[in-house]
């Protein structure tokens, strides 16, 4: 039978590859939509028009194109970088004590990286409603704002990161007395 600390560590194997699949799953859907967006910029310029909900006469220009890849490059970033440092505390867990510093630090700094996700995710849109008005005639230019469940889970997935985090640090401290002591 495994004991407890044994099914912890096998489990945050699962979950450090688990994670390796999901950003392999971001970078393949990265690298398409750039390999469309490079390859086929008309397509593109449609597909911003009808995701926007835009007028069917309006054709977003290739600097629009660019700048809407960049942002949404920006927020692809943030996406592998949390789950870059959740791996690590996953692969921290696995291999050393299960309830160290370092994995609460990397725990912690997951829900940080996933916390700036989540805000990147509320602010994509407003961002590119005002990018892609820039190309519309001065009375149809919009700002397009919205929060749904998506945000409020990332909100809520980065907050439970960040406790989490700062629960291993105050049960690495007690197990630090518990060693001494003993």
């Amino acid at each position: 039978m495994i004991d407890a600390r044994q099914h912890a560590r096998l489990l945050s194997r699962r979950m450090e590859l688990l994670i390796h699949v999901l950003m392999g799953a971001v970078l393949l859907f990265v690298a398409y939509g750039l390999w469309v967006a490079w390859s086929d910029p008309e397509w593109t310029g449609r597909f911003i028009v009808d995701r926007l909900a835009l007028p069917v006469t309006a054709q977003p220009s290739e600097t629009t194109v660019q700048l809407l890849i960049v942002a949404f490059l920006v927020q692809a970033g943030l996406v592998l970088w949390a789950l870059h440092v959740l791996q690590k505390a996953f692969h921290e867990i696995a291999l050393h004590d299960i309830v160290s510093t370092e994995s609460a630090r990397l725990m912690r700094l997951s829900g940080t990286a996933f916390l700036l996700n989540a805000v990147a995710m509320a602010l994509v849109p407003p961002l590119a409603s005002a990018i892609v008005s820039l190309d519309l005639p001065v009375g149809n230019r919009f700002l397009a704002i919205s929060f749904g469940t998506s945000e409020l889970l990332a909100l809520i997935v980065s907050g439970t990161l960040i406790v989490f985090g700062h629960l291993l640090a105050v049960a690495a401290e007690v197990d630090d007395d518990n060693r001494r002591i003993i």
